[in-house]
Order: structure tokens, then sequence, then C-alpha cells
């Protein structure tokens, strides 16, 4: 997750998605139409097994991810699998969605919507801007077998008012969203998120300790969400997928929940192998990666924003085929294949699931004038 502000402006091109067609069966670890996801994601999901230990409810496996990288996805996956195959009673807390939106999954969980739904109910590309492919697959397997999923992050309305003023500048209402107590970041989780400041090259005029605040809120509420759902579950193993910053060494989210639940450091905390050397105590179980990406998808290759009009485009990418074909800037797109448009989402949630070489017929307002422009994705 990003530090600084959220903007409107968005780039398409990697971000308009390829979504997973094919699912993964409940027990096998291979698609619907009989294919394996990878060679050895059954092999993977047997290893795992091996490698947790004795997990009796309730308890907690963190495991950290790298968000735009599809081989730490399969590791969470293969993790929830392998739980499933004990017959223990398992749900998925989810760092990229948050927690206001815990309805629109249960609606999903529960067949009530589709996955494109439930981006749209999430507010899921306004919000986390992460291609939603690296999670098709387990949001899937969750409602095939009836697992819970539990939004866990802190709503962007309060981290933006964190990142402004600073935990101590909240208002009531929004200083009921943490824990009564907060928890002091120990010194060595202090230096991972130092560390995580750095390499990000954040805003110089942003102060690290507001950095460390915005984090720290995060932590406590994905931690006050897990403990508020195993305090009303204590026969359920949570499964915590989270930013691997926010799990390593025992800090952040699991500090909180050790310390609600009084848990003695009883949570397993899975990293991938990339992370040992960085890390090398930073986890009871390191996971190699299978190596798994995603295709490329679909582009426009054009910059959009919000207007009071609707979509408007900003600009374009070099060798943009939506330039190409003929939409200019301050062109306001009004529908897609016959879906209308009224803000940059909608763009996101029509093409989401596009392949290069798609057709699409672009409805853009010029004046007082729609022109339909076709033209494939590239």
């Amino acid at each position: 997750m990003t530090f600084t502000p959220h903007t409107l402006f968005l780039l398409l091109t990697l971000t308009l998605f390829l979504g997973c067609q094919s699912k993964i069966s409940s027990d096998t670890g291979r698609h619907h139409d009989g294919t394996a996801i990878t060679p050895s994601f059954t092999a993977q999901v047997d290893a795992v097994n091996e490698m947790l230990g004795e997990i009796d409810p309730p308890a907690v496996v963190y495991v950290g991810e790298q968000h735009d990288q599809f081989s730490y996805h399969l590791n969470q996956l293969a993790v929830i699998a392998a739980l499933k195959k004990r017959g223990l009673d398992v749900a998925v807390g989810l760092e990229m969605i948050q927690a206001p939106f815990q309805h629109t999954l249960d609606q999903y969980v529960a067949g009530d919507i589709d996955f494109e739904a439930m981006l749209m109910g999430t507010e899921f590309f306004n919000r986390w801007r992460i291609d939603p492919r690296h999670y098709r697959e387990i949001f899937d397997y969750a409602r095939e077998n009836r697992m819970s999923l539990i939004a866990l992050n802190a709503p962007k309305e309060l981290t933006d008012r964190v990142s402004e003023v600073g935990i101590g500048g909240l208002n009531n209402t929004e200083r009921q969203q943490l824990p009564d107590e907060l928890l002091e970041p120990a010194p060595d989780y202090r230096t991972v998120l130092e560390r995580v400041f750095a390499e990000h090259q954040y805003d110089s005029s942003r102060d690290v300790e507001r950095f460390i605040e915005v984090q720290r809120t995060w932590d406590e509420v994905m931690g006050k969400r897990s403990v508020e759902f195993l305090t009303a579950h204590p026969n359920h193993v949570l499964v915590v997928l989270a930013g691997l910053q926010h799990v390593v060494y025992g800090h952040g989210i699991p500090s909180r929940v050790d310390h609600d639940l009084g848990f003695d450091n009883s949570g397993v905390i899975v990293l991938s192998e990339a992370e040992r050397n960085q890390y090398p105590d930073g986890a009871d179980v390191f996971l190699p990666l299978l190596g798994e990406t995603l295709p490329d998808s679909g582009r426009m290759g054009i910059f959009i924003s919000d207007s009071s009009s609707g979509a408007q485009v900003d600009g374009f990418v070099e060798n943009s085929p939506a330039k190409d074909a003929g939409i200019e800037e301050e062109d306001i797109i009004v529908s897609i294949n016959d879906r209308k448009i009224t803000q940059f989402e909608d763009v996101k949630l029509v093409l989401w699931d596009k392949l290069p070489g798609y057709s699409v017929n672009v409805g853009v307002l010029r004046g007082e004038e729609v022109r339909l422009i076709n033209f494939a994705l590239e």
C-alpha cells in the first residue's frame, strides 16, 4: 500500500487486467477444465501441510505477500487449501478489502453477487489498485467452500486523515475506529518500517514518523478486526493475507492479536524463500515461490480522471491504441461496448478481464456530440 494520498489520475496500460477465467477445484488444486493451475501446485499444498505443524483453533496463520506478484498469492492459496485439507474451519482475512465493505464480501461468499459485482461493491479499483487477477483464485476457492472472507483493512478515509493530521489529530469518531490502547511499535519493527519508507522513496516532505503512524493504523485496525472475528468464531483458523511488513517478526497485526487474545506468539508466520535473507528469523515457515506469472493484459494507453461529466481523457502513453484510433484529450468517455461509463472506475470494471486484441467501441463526448470510436486493445 502507498503512503501518498490517492490520485484520480490513472494509467490504463498494465492496469487493465485479464481476469482469471478458470477456477481451482476445491480439493485438487486444478482448474475445472482439468488442467493444473501449475504443475507443482498440489505438491505445494502437501509441502505446506507438512511445514505448518500443529494448529489448533482459535489460531491465526499470517501469510505475507508482495501485492503484485502472483506466486505469492498461489502460496497463500496453498496455505488455505492445506488447512482445509486437515478438516479445519478456515476463514480468510483480507488486507485488500476495507472494513466498511464486509457486507459485500458476505454477499459474494453467499453466491448473491459475482466477482465483478464484488469488485464494484468494495470499490476495489479506487481503494486497492492492484490487479484483481492476483486474488481471483483465492476468492473463488473461499466461495466454493463457503469460507468467510473478512474485510480487515482500515478505511481509506481514516488512513488519509492520519496522513494529514496524525493519530493525535483524529476526532472522536475517527479515533473510535482504532483500539482504545494503541501498541508502540518495537524498535526492530520501526527499523523495518523505516526501510520500507526509504525503499519506496516517498516524498521527502513527508515525515517518516507520520508514515509509521499510517502503518500503525493499518496494523491496529487489521489486528482489531482479526480479534473480533476470532472472538466470535473461536473454532476457526483465520488466514490473514497482508503485505509482509504487516506480519514479519510477529510485529504489526500479530502483536495486536496476541495482546488482545492473550496469545503467546502462537500465530504462524509464513513468508517466501525470497525473504529469508532479509528477514532470516522473520517467519516460522519460508515457502518456495512457484514462479507463475500473470499474462499480459489489454491496454487502451490513456490517462483518465473523474470529471463532472464522467471519465475524462487527460493524455496518452506512447504508442497508444486509443490515440491512434482518434480519441483526443479532454474527450469524455461515456460508454464502452454499450456499457455506461460515469467515472474512471467504470472503465476498469468493463476492461479488467480483457485480452490484447479485444475490440472496444468507445463512446466519447466531444463538445456536444457523442462519437463511437472502435479499436483493439494492445
